[in-house]
């Protein structure tokens, strides 16, 4: 049964890391002060959980990591509570063979909101970050084949979608952003419509992460996609993906038109 087509509201920013992670700079506090300045009402910082990952770079939080997260966010929470809705969230990474242990950590933890990604591409006893901008990556992924790893990648998100409770899917066609002349073939716009259709099935939001206006001029997923998803009645939930407090709410004014 469709639902009514779904609008996005511009007044919360609902993807946002901070230095816990490891490739982001500033602490919460300044996070929400800038969301504050922008006039922002509401706002998900949304650190990565990662499980059984071997890669050159940690850019998740560890057990202990997430635990000062919680006691910093609280605290933030407290201090600027009236002024403005803070959430903590989690965006986790799925591996397919770490299912269990991706279940125990977000369910050890109290979670606001969970954002659901595919990063890392399994080569043996180590792994690819299928959105990384490192040149070897790029050329590493390149050797097994791009529409391999596209295919794994859409496949991946279609069956988290059955195993991982969550309430969105991040940056969904981000997959590969750096490769050059990047196309999808037929079967990899299937692949998503067949994710579409199971995320309104579990009523699933899609984000419309605005990070991918400064790589590509166009947010994440593009506008075919997201087009697609209101016909479902999916909802839609704007993010940034901000790094640095002053990217907290970037580019929103341009998704005015999916309003």
């Amino acid at each position: 049964m469709f639902r009514a087509k779904q609008a996005i509201d511009l007044r919360g920013d609902h993807h946002i890391h901070t230095s816990f992670c490891n490739h982001a700079s500033g602490t919460m506090r300044e996070y929400v002060i800038s969301a504050i300045e922008k006039g922002l009402q509401s706002m998900t910082f949304l650190e990565h959980l990662e499980c059984g990952i071997s890669a050159n770079q940690r850019t998740w939080l560890t057990t202990a990591l997430f635990e000062e997260y919680f006691k910093e966010g609280e605290a933030v929470k407290k201090q600027y509570a009236g002024q403005i809705n803070i959430r903590l969230g989690v965006e986790v990474g799925y591996n397919p063979s770490q299912l269990p242990a991706l279940q125990k950590k977000l369910s050890h933890f109290p979670f606001e909101h969970v954002g659901l990604s595919y990063h890392f591409y399994s080569l043996g006893n180590s792994h690819l970050n299928m959105v990384s901008s490192r040149q070897e990556t790029l050329d590493a992924l390149a050797d097994i084949g791009i529409n391999r790893v596209l295919d794994e990648y859409f496949n991946g998100l279609i069956q988290a979608c059955s195993l991982i409770a969550c309430n969105k899917i991040c940056h969904l066609d981000a997959v590969l952003r750096y490769m050059p002349n990047l196309r999808f073939q037929k079967r990899h716009l299937q692949q998503i419509e067949h994710l579409l259709h199971c995320m309104r099935e579990k009523n699933i939001a899609l984000e419309i992460n605005t990070s991918g206006i400064d790589i590509r001029s166009s947010p994440y997923p593009a506008g075919n996609i997201v087009n697609l998803a209101r016909n479902l009645g999916i909802q839609l939930i704007a993010g940034s993906d901000a790094h640095r407090p002053d990217q907290v709410g970037r580019h929103f004014r341009q998704l005015a038109v999916f309003k």
